[in-house]
């Protein structure tokens, strides 16, 4: 086992010392000169086989010994930061002399790391502000019933009238500018609903009152915020001929209509049902966005030098949750740049500012949940753990990642920080759900709301 001692330094670093035991350097030399054998091909000797001291003549002895510190660096550093519980934010700055290096003798050196700084905190619970949650209309009420209406209709061929708003039609169109087609503005056959104003404001009120196989062109100018940015505020003739048309035809408002889009038997039921629904999802919705004012009052209040390097790995870290959401959408980084006129240090740039709120929420969360005593335990670590591989299929790189020191270490904060904003919220509404008088916090500056 290897010997630890830290000592800070400025500029929010900690400083190593660890020695390392003859016996573990020997170890570390023993597999140096395996490794080196083996990747060199020494006459007379076949890979891996040559001895110690032909080695030496062969590679030169000082090989052989960056090889080991190699080794020797590396597995005790990793064993020195699992001893100390330093969490270190960057690669460390290894300060070892070759000369001390030898078999059977004890190696010391130092491992320098930045680590995260000191948050001074302000107030973090005394809110100008209180948990709200809206009552629940009737109107939401009524809106819920007409999708699910909305959902049970059926669509009967319309006979004897013209289009009219909310019927199901069928069309063909060709769109001009000056005189010559545009890209995307022609279909054979588009299904659309009059009314529900999928295509350009005003183009489905000129369907209205059209029969089957009627035509009609009419002009009609893209609004200047369009999303085709080549058509923007541009006027265009479309020639529309009506295809098919359909109305929609709505279950009435019955206890068998209830019956049959619930759990209930009757009307009444499935409105209190669906009542008691949108309240918990209101209440839900009430306190997330309470934690995340909570949540930002406290870094509002907080004061903390931020390392340049854990800005830089943030916004790192936000560039990949792009990448990878754009991925879902098929779309490269590159083809995304190109689309957003951007280049990718300009992308940077743009990431900075929320990299740089995100790094301080979570440096004053992990100071709040100091202050406070709140930890994630490693069962609910493992839990987690169990929970996200079974959500993707036991996925061999993401249980690497988790159970890697890196992992741990994100699901420990992710936790903590959950448990952390749920103690707070709980303490403000009080185990009876209405606002309580927090308990006060000792900090020194006013308490400022977040703009």
């Amino acid at each position: 086992m290897v010997t630890v001692s830290t000592r800070p330094e400025a500029g929010s670093k900690m400083v190593l010392e660890i020695e390392v035991p003859p016996a573990e350097v020997d170890q570390h030399f023993a597999t140096a000169y395996r490794h080196v054998a083996e990747r060199t091909r020494v006459p007379g000797f076949r890979p891996g086989k040559a001895p110690r001291h032909v080695i030496d003549r062969f590679v030169g002895r000082g090989s052989v010994v960056a090889e080991a510190i190699d080794h020797l660096v590396s597995q005790s550093y990793d064993r020195a930061l699992d001893q100390s519980n330093v969490v270190p934010i960057d690669q460390p700055e290894v300060d070892i002399d070759p000369a001390t290096v030898a078999e059977g003798q004890a190696v010391t050196f130092t491992a320098t790391v930045p680590v995260r700084p000191d948050v001074e905190l302000g107030a973090y619970a005394d809110y100008p502000f209180r948990l709200e949650t809206p009552e629940v209309t009737d109107e939401q009420v009524a809106q819920v019933i007409g999708e699910l209406r909305d959902q049970q209709a059926t669509l009967r061929p319309v006979d004897g009238r013209g289009a009219q708003e909310g019927d199901i039609a069928s069309v063909k169109f060709v769109g001009s500018i000056d005189g010559d087609p545009f890209e995307g503005g022609s279909a054979d056959r588009m299904p659309l609903v009059i009314g529900e104003n999928r295509m350009v404001a005003g183009w489905e009120d000129h369907l209205v009152g059209l029969d089957i196989g009627g035509t009609k062109g009419f002009d009609t100018t893209f609004p200047d915020d369009y999303r085709v940015e080549d058509l923007r505020g541009k006027e265009a003739h479309f020639e529309v001929e009506l295809l098919d048309l359909r109305e929609k035809l709505l279950p009435d408002l019955t206890d068998e209509f209830a019956a049959s889009v619930g759990d209930v038997e009757t009307l009444d039921e499935l409105r209190a049902e669906i009542r008691d629904a949108l309240t918990k999802r209101a209440e839900a919705d009430a306190r997330h966005s309470f934690g995340d004012r909570i949540i930002d009052f406290a870094s509002t209040n907080a004061s903390v030098e931020l390392p340049e390097v854990m800005v830089a790995n943030e916004v790192e870290i936000m560039r990949d949750e792009l990448r990878t959401r754009l991925a879902q959408q098929r779309i490269g980084m590159d083809q995304y740049l190109a689309l957003a006129k951007q280049s990718p240090e300009e992308l940077t740039n743009e990431l900075r500012e929320p990299a740089t709120r995100r790094v301080k929420t979570l440096l004053v969360l992990s100071a709040i949940a100091e202050k406070e005593g709140i930890d994630a335990t490693d069962e609910q670590i493992e839990a987690e753990i169990a929970q996200q591989l079974a959500r993707y299929d036991d996925d061999a790189k993401l249980r690497e990642y988790l159970t890697s020191r890196r992992g741990h270490s994100y699901l420990r904060m992710t936790i903590r920080n959950r448990t952390l904003v749920d103690t707070l919220i709980d303490r403000a509404v009080g185990a009876d759900g209405a606002a309580e008088t927090p308990a006060p916090t000792d900090a020194t500056e006013p308490a400022k709301e977040p703009e």
